[in-house]
């Protein structure tokens, strides 16, 4: 199971949008000026090529988790970085993955129908596992 190609892309949606500052989320410039800017929030970093949370990375180039310090921010990853079983990886950052999912529905006011019938091929193959880690909730279900 890997949701986290979906979740990155829907992440990456709400940067676009603006939805991302409004979950309090600040933008700042990559420091090294690598690709896309950089969204804190305490205890979380996302870059395009990557999201941290609480000491542990998910490389979306390797589609793989880590427990690593920040920095280097992404897409480099820490040197002494230690390589994490998927599934150890992905219930580090259910409850995050879970409360943001929650707050995007409250702050919308929708769930997120129109935007999964739209994910690109990479992240599309994903989706029955990005619905299983969200089922009963009203993630997915349009308002």
């Amino acid at each position: 199971m890997n949701p986290m190609p979906v979740v990155m892309y829907l992440m990456g949606l709400e940067a676009e949008h603006g939805l991302l500052t409004e979950l309090g989320f600040a933008k700042r410039p990559h420091p090294e000026g690598i690709g896309s800017s950089l969204y804190l929030r305490e205890e979380a970093l996302l870059h395009s090529t990557g999201l941290w949370y609480r000491g542990v990375l998910y490389h979306r180039p390797r589609e793989r988790f880590y427990r690593a310090p920040i920095p280097p921010y992404p897409p480099a990853v820490h040197p002494e970085a230690e390589p994490l079983d998927f599934a150890e990886g992905l219930a580090h950052f259910l409850p995050f993955l879970k409360a943001y999912e929650d707050a995007v529905a409250q702050l919308r006011g929708e769930g997120r129908e129109r935007f999964l019938r739209r994910l690109p091929p990479g992240a599309r193959r994903h989706l029955k596992d990005w619905k299983a880690l969200f089922a009963g909730g009203t993630y997915a279900q349009a308002s």
